[in-house]
């Protein structure tokens, strides 16, 4: 017999041992070594931006994580101090007074923790980000159906609606956009949507995004799709593009393939980060820069 065969061989037997197991077995796995977790963003959207902290907690957890509180928060840009505080009835939670910032400039994060339930000494975190440059605007954003290998809208349960934005794209293969989804005001979490969270502009930057010159088959590049069944006639979509840096989606990425574990909210200490710290604190601060645009759904796109 082949290696391989009796690899297959192996594997088939072990999983009809264990399916043949009934006893419930508790193992008795060691707990991790807690540290400090950071999630802060800043954006160009006059709002009031935020910090929040948090101690690790263990990998399959699923208490909520503890908080850190009365920590020191501020970013400095060139000679301006933004100081965030700590939300009354929400602890470790920390914001700043609604103000507007720019693109290509750079933030400097500062936290100080005298209190904590990890080292006898003060926590100090610090990180420099460079808010992402973006697009100016978002002309339009189409609402069309998603077709089949023949051009055709699809109308049975995979029937869906693809999410179409145009705009002047920057000259710049770098940017990465982290895509959000708005039905109606509210976030869109269906789950195809998610699909389409994270889009690289390697290979569109410097055209006009869903212009002539960009399709070759004459088809327009979705940045999210819509379950149609979601949809009535006249529902408004926004999408919003978050312009964020590779390594910030090297982050997300992280994310998404920690199964079992809240990553920001307790995560193993090998997760990306761009913190800098008396200790061995995770998270990541982010500046983003936001472009938006709303199309309307109307029921008569499916039509043929």
């Amino acid at each position: 017999m082949s290696n391989w065969k009796r690899h297959i061989g192996f594997a088939a037997g072990a999983v009809l041992l264990m399916a043949s197991c009934t006893e419930e077995i508790t193992m008795d796995l060691p707990e991790g070594r807690r540290v400090p977790v950071v999630e802060g963003s800043l954006t160009n959207e006059y709002k009031r931006h935020e910090v929040i902290l948090s101690y690790s907690s263990e990998m399959y957890s699923t208490a909520d994580p503890e908080m850190i509180t009365n920590a020191q928060v501020y970013v400095t840009v060139g000679d301006d101090t933004i100081w965030f505080h700590e939300c009354d009835d929400k602890p470790g939670h920390y914001l700043s007074d609604s103000v507007l910032l720019r693109k290509n400039r750079w933030y400097h994060l500062d936290v100080s923790v005298e209190e904590n339930i990890l080292y006898s000494r003060p926590i100090r975190m610090y990180a420099d980000v460079k808010m992402s440059n973006n697009a100016s605007t978002i002309d339009s954003v189409l609402l069309l159906p998603k077709r089949d290998a023949n051009n055709i809208p699809l109308l049975d349960d995979s029937a869906a609606v693809c999410v179409c934005p145009y705009f002047q794209t920057l000259p710049d293969s770098s940017i990465v956009y982290n895509v959000e989804l708005y039905l109606n005001g509210k976030l869109f979490k269906n789950r195809p949507s998610k699909l389409f969270n994270l889009f690289p502009m390697q290979g569109y930057a410097g055209y006009y995004f869903n212009g002539p010159e960009m399709l070759a088959d004459n088809v327009d590049v979705p940045v999210g799709i819509m379950n149609r069944s979601y949809l009535h006639e006249g529902d408004v979509v926004k999408v919003k593009l978050y312009s964020i840096s590779k390594d910030y989606m090297y982050f997300l990425v992280g994310q998404k393939l920690a199964i079992g574990v809240n990553p920001v909210m307790g995560a193993f200490p090998a997760m990306f980060t761009n913190l800098f710290s008396n200790c061995d604190a995770i998270g990541w601060f982010s500046a983003s820069s936001v472009i938006e645009g709303e199309g309307v759904y109307h029921e008569s796109i499916f039509q043929q």
